[in-house]
């Protein structure tokens, strides 16, 4: 146990010689959640929580576009002025611009079965728009004009009906309550621990440079020397690793309570279970020291420990749902981002961030981590055997 620790203050004191890396480790992940955060805010809230601008232009004169324009506006879609120009329409200058034609407003009393002598509706749309939000303003300009078609026929037929009460919007109440939370993160819930788990994960390059800096010293043959078995030499890195990761977890949810609401993003709320957060991060973490110790027992030189760590890792987040959100990934994408490690410790942290969940709901992500840490260091230690097998039969 002495041993161990002296080695774990050996690298403690390596890592505090490289003030610069260690700023990169806590830097990053930091700009990313920021500046992600904020960039897929919208995204993140889906189409009818975003503000749609889009206008109205009837040929039978302001007051009926005012009319429309009202029972048009609301979930999201907020009307902004007239084009000055209504021969030219610019798509994307409001998003959506509603053309209605002379003589639709009288045509509105006209039976049902006659739908054909109503004059055709044009909706002119940003080419950009989300199809589900350019879907959901066509079902509410439908909506609209059945409510105002049957107040005419009412009328016409004598009964009285107004046509606000007719309005599907205003038809019922209707609450959604997803059971567990809500079934997609926001954008804070997605990013912080996304670019929380690549940060964890990019130990690989401390570990991996500064183990090939001590076998090129001959740091490691002297330790080897005094009987130092390597399995312990690798275990010796684990303890100063871990420490750096639970920091770079608490800075990253800090950063996601408060600097991110600071720059007008969303705050992240945290979960009540800080026992299971706790958890899954110390899963997370030991599958990327593990990872590091198997870049670093492979690496012979700075070059190759940093192609082979840099690009696994952003392999590894392209592929996991860290870069690009899983449920915007088609089903193929999905499936095959369940090989990647960071979707393992991604699920881990959505369940308990997200659908504030149990023991028994972070189980799987963290039983496959800490396999896998295992494995990555059974695989160090047979890659370092297997070559002094080699070298010693040369």
């Amino acid at each position: 146990m002495r041993r161990l620790l002296a080695l774990w203050e050996k690298e403690t004191l390596a890592l505090s010689r490289d003030v610069l890396g260690l700023a990169v480790l806590f830097l990053m992940p930091a700009a990313f959640i920021v500046v992600m955060s904020l960039a897929l805010s919208d995204v993140f809230k889906g189409g009818a929580a975003r503000q749609t601008e889009f206008a109205v232009i009837a040929s039978d004169g302001p007051e009926f576009a005012k009319q429309l324009t009202e029972r048009l506006e609301g979930d999201g879609f907020h009307p902004s002025p007239e084009p000055a120009e209504r021969g030219v329409l610019h798509v994307t200058k409001p998003a959506l611009t509603l053309i209605v034609p002379r003589g639709f407003e009288r045509a509105l009393g006209t039976p049902l079965g006659k739908a054909s002598s109503v004059p055709a509706l044009k909706l002119v749309a940003d080419p950009a728009l989300p199809p589900a939000l350019l879907l959901a303003f066509q079902q509410r300009v439908l909506g609209v004009v059945l409510g105002l078609r049957v107040s005419a026929l009412m009328r016409r037929a004598g009964v009285a009906a107004d046509a606000e009460a007719l309005d599907l919007k205003h038809a019922a109440t209707l609450n959604v309550e997803t059971i567990g939370g809500t079934g997609r993160p926001s954008s804070v819930q997605q990013n912080v621990p996304a670019w929380l788990i690549f940060g964890m994960f990019f130990v690989v390059m401390p570990i991996s440079s500064l183990f090939v800096v001590e076998r090129r010293e001959g740091t490691l043959a002297r330790l080897v020397s005094l009987r130092v078995p390597f399995s312990m030499l690798l275990l010796g890195k684990v303890g100063p690793y871990f420490a750096v990761n639970l920091a770079q977890a608490a800075l990253m949810l800090l950063a996601g309570r408060t600097l991110v609401p600071w720059f007008g993003g969303e705050t992240l709320a945290l979960p009540a279970r800080w026992d299971l957060l706790a958890e899954v991060t110390a899963c997370t973490s030991f599958a990327a020291i593990g990872w590091g110790l198997l870049v670093a027992v492979c690496s012979r030189t700075l070059e190759q420990a940093t192609v082979i760590g840099g690009v696994g890792n952003i392999l590894a987040a392209a592929v996991g749902g860290i870069m690009v959100p899983r449920f915007v990934m088609p089903e193929t994408m999905q499936k095959l981002s369940e090989v990647s490690p960071m979707a393992w410790a991604l699920d881990g942290f959505h369940a308990v961030i997200l659908r504030h969940g149990g023991a028994a709901d972070i189980a799987a992500p963290c039983a496959k981590l800490l396999a896998l840490a295992a494995a990555l260091l059974a695989a160090a230690l047979w890659v370092h055997h297997r070559r002094r097998v080699l070298t010693s039969a040369q």
